[in-house]
């Protein structure tokens, strides 16, 4: 297994393994993917690639992304990075109670006294149990709510099918979340500075006290790990974590030429394959895929001219230039070619000056393969006043195709018949009665 994968690893560089077919901005590996859900998109949120995200999953210690957000955004309330917080016999109990299912320790004793900042690191860097219900207690008082806490975040991020119950990770089924919300989970980490700082360190030092003696705080992120047989240069970040009821998931981030992708794995199988962590082998290929088969290419720039349409109420101008408003680039696989991009108009049929340069005046939709891949402003390309006498024609024009003109129009012609009508009864009486007066007088 171990000579498979290296191979593969080894001529990842020269796959063409992109699909030809583009199907909503999402692709299909050439290999096989062994993780039972995936997420992995871009930093600008384009997705390559995606396999069962929205089912429900069980984080382990994924769940500490999120006890480290809560913790880094109320740590100010609490006295900051110095406050100090002992770790609770309760909580060493707790956690040698189930040792069987697997929690990780950082070396802790109760008793120990430790900074919020060496906690960070003990819990971020380490994935420690036992640090992170320290923080949690620090920050909220109590376990139950700090996870209030935490499905707050949750919500407020998006992250709609998560729920947590613990701040640690041990397996609950009432921890749960899916390979889409812990990739909005852990972009929204990344974004935070402390986050972003504590999570690239592969190891921390904490100093011995008069609490407790000297502790060494190594990764157990492979990726990150150099002497690990899945160390991934680019990666940053950000945890792994598993147990024999879950399997083994990761979450990641990595940079490399200027791009950079967020990628989920979960559920990969628990037992090691000849040395090899599945979701990890899952997340390097998936990476290298990312970065060598595609790239950022532009399809229309701001100012191009594109576009025309029939424009009224100019003088001796039919038509209006249009351009694009916007320049629109987009991830895609390097083989394809930017002129196999299709364009869709979405404009009215005319338009009527007066007419500013920028005014939008409807969009383009970019397709391929029939897929709309993205949409930008169409905009008016030129200035053009409107013409008095030809504005001036079209309203009178209006008025005269209006209701009431119409309306007034017949009212005042009944008015001129009833008129007529009464001139002319009046105009008889007068020549009927006239004669009959005469005849009297005689």
């Amino acid at each position: 297994m171990k000579k498979i994968i290296s191979l593969m690893l080894a001529v990842m560089m020269a796959l063409s393994c992109c699909a030809t077919v583009f199907a909503a901005t999402k692709y299909q590996p050439s290999f096989e993917v062994g993780s039972e859900s995936v997420f992995l998109a871009d930093g600008n949120g384009n997705v390559l690639f995606e396999q069962n995200p929205e089912q429900r999953m069980y984080p382990a210690e994924l769940t500490q992304i999120m006890t480290a957000i809560v913790v880094i955004e109320n740590i100010e309330a609490v006295g900051g990075w110095e406050a100090e917080a002992a770790y609770e016999m309760s909580s060493q109990n707790f956690l040698y109670e189930n040792r069987k299912n697997g929690p990780i320790l950082s070396g802790m004793l109760a008793g120990n006294v430790f900074t919020a900042d060496e906690l960070l690191h003990a819990m971020v860097i380490a994935s420690g149990y036992d640090a992170a219900m320290t923080l949690a207690k620090l920050i909220a008082g109590s376990q139950d709510a700090f996870v209030e806490l935490m499905n707050q975040k949750a919500a407020e991020i998006g992250a709609r099918n998560t729920g947590f119950s613990n701040c640690h990770g041990l397996h609950n089924t009432a921890n749960y979340t899916t390979a889409y919300d812990m990739y909005l989970i852990s972009r929204y980490a990344m974004s935070l500075d402390k986050f972003r700082e504590v999570v690239s360190k592969t190891n921390y030092t904490c100093e011995e006290t008069d609490t407790h003696k000297k502790l060494n705080w190594n990764t157990d992120n492979g990726l990150l790990s150099s002497g690990s047989i899945h160390y991934y240069a680019p990666a940053s970040g950000i945890k792994s974590g598993y147990s024999a009821e879950i399997g083994r998931n990761v979450s990641t981030y990595a940079e490399y030429e200027g791009f950079s992708y967020y990628l989920v794995c979960m559920g990969a199988p628990f037992e090691l394959d000849d040395g090899y962590s599945l979701a990890l082998v899952d997340a390097k290929n998936l990476l290298n895929w990312a970065f060598t088969e595609f790239e950022v290419k532009t399809i229309v720039e701001a100012g191009s001219q594109i576009d025309e349409i029939p424009l009224e109420l100019a003088w001796q101008k039919d038509y209006l230039k249009l351009m694009v408003g916007e320049t629109f680039r987009a991830l895609l696989p390097i083989d394809i070619d930017v002129a196999s991009i299709t364009y869709e108009y979405d404009k009215p049929e005319s338009v009527e000056a007066p007419i500013e340069k920028g005014e939008e005046i409807g969009k383009l939709n970019l397709l391929h393969s029939g897929e709309i891949i993205g949409s930008v402003p169409l905009v008016s390309a030129e200035d053009v006043e409107q013409s008095e006498l030809l504005s001036g024609l079209k309203n009178f024009s209006d008025m005269t195709r209006s209701f009431w003109f119409k309306f007034i129009v017949i009212v005042i012609f009944i008015l001129i018949a009833l008129y007529v009508a009464l001139m002319i009864i009046r105009n008889y009486n007068h020549r009927k009665y006239g004669n009959f007066k005469k005849r009297r007088r005689l």
